[in-house]
């Protein structure tokens, strides 16, 4: 009776609706809570797999993301490899020909004043994508004028690769030299379009003489100092200065003024002053021109450009002495005359 006295207050607590939900939910719960704990292992399991495969995947995707990369690098690299070839290809002959080539060296050399004796075009060699013609030249002149000649035609745009080169004195010539070389010209099969890296092609400096010729005597070489390295054409007469019956003139070169007198070294073609004039300076040079020495007078004008006239001289040029005395700096200004 104490027993079922004591259980009484179960009684409300069973027949609670509340209960009768929450028992059930609970009991789902606890079985949900027991196969999770059975299958807890499995899930690691799986989670793991799952985050080792996307590990797999993240590698392979960075992988071909790399793969991706040097290809474009690689497409990058030979695309300007391409337009490099096609610039070596240009300028194997520089848009010219072999006829354009043998034009320029004629006018070359007759700049420097050479004389050609003899120019063999080869017969021209086949090469994978190109075209090599060897050229056989001959040519007489001084050494200052054929090493500005061989920097000048040989420093192009146009490659051209200089072989066998000798050089001697010329027989019966005295103060020239005969230069023979072999010159190799070359041209792409094909048309090739000019290159945009042109335009970016610096401009070349000026070629500038030999301070010594190692073909002539000890006793002469000696470096050209002065108005006797500089060319008639950047010198201007500017005034006079008179004592007496002589003169002498006033030069301005490079923003620098210089006093010369008769016998005075003058230009780079062995000029001598023969005459100074109240308003003018003759200059008489000595050149090699069409396989002859010939001399040339020129004069140079108070305010005025240079007037050359050049003639052949019957006499024995070859005996001609190289005189002639530096100019002398002045530091004042000069007064013009006239």
């Amino acid at each position: 009776m104490s027993v079922l006295y004591r259980l009484d207050w179960l009684v409300p607590v069973v027949r609670s609706p509340l209960l009768s939900y929450a028992l059930p939910i609970s009991v789902a719960l606890a079985v949900l809570a027991l196969g999770c704990l059975v299958r807890l292992p499995e899930w690691r399991q799986l989670q793991q797999l799952e985050q080792a495969q996307g590990r797999q995947l993240s590698e392979e995707q960075e992988a071909k993301t790399a793969r991706v990369l040097a290809s474009e690098s690689i497409r990058e690299a030979t695309g300007e490899a391409e337009l490099e070839l096609l610039d070596h290809r240009w300028r194997l002959a520089a848009g010219g020909d072999i006829s354009d080539l043998l034009d320029q060296l004629a006018a070359s050399g007759h700049a420097h004043g050479l004389h050609f004796e003899q120019l063999d075009v080869q017969e021209e060699v086949k090469m994978p994508g190109f075209r090599r013609t060897p050229l056989d030249v001959l040519v007489v002149g001084r050494y200052a004028s054929l090493r500005m000649w061989l920097d000048d035609w040989l420093g192009q745009v146009r490659l051209l690769r200089a072989g066998d080169l000798y050089l001697a004195s010329a027989a019966g010539k005295p103060g020239l030299l005969r230069l023979r070389l072999r010159v190799n010209a070359f041209q792409a099969d094909g048309p090739v379009p000019e290159p945009g890296s042109l335009a970016l092609t610096p401009a070349r400096a000026d070629v500038l003489p030999p301070v010594l010729d190692p073909f002539s005597a000890w006793s002469t070489r000696v470096a050209r100092e002065g108005l006797a390295n500089v060319p008639l054409a950047q010198l201007e007469m500017v005034g006079s200065l008179s004592r007496g019956l002589e003169y002498q003139a006033v030069l301005s070169s490079a923003g620098r003024l210089y006093r010369v007198r008769a016998g005075d070294a003058l230009g780079r073609d062995e000029g001598v002053v023969s005459h100074v004039g109240e308003r003018q300076v003759e200059v008489r040079e000595r050149l090699f021109v069409g396989g002859r020495w010939r001399e040339r007078s020129t004069l140079l004008t108070l305010r005025k450009g240079v007037d050359r006239e050049v003639r052949e001289d019957d006499e024995r040029l070859d005996d001609v002495a190289d005189v002639g005395r530096a100019a002398d700096a002045i530091d004042g200004r000069a007064t013009s005359s006239g």
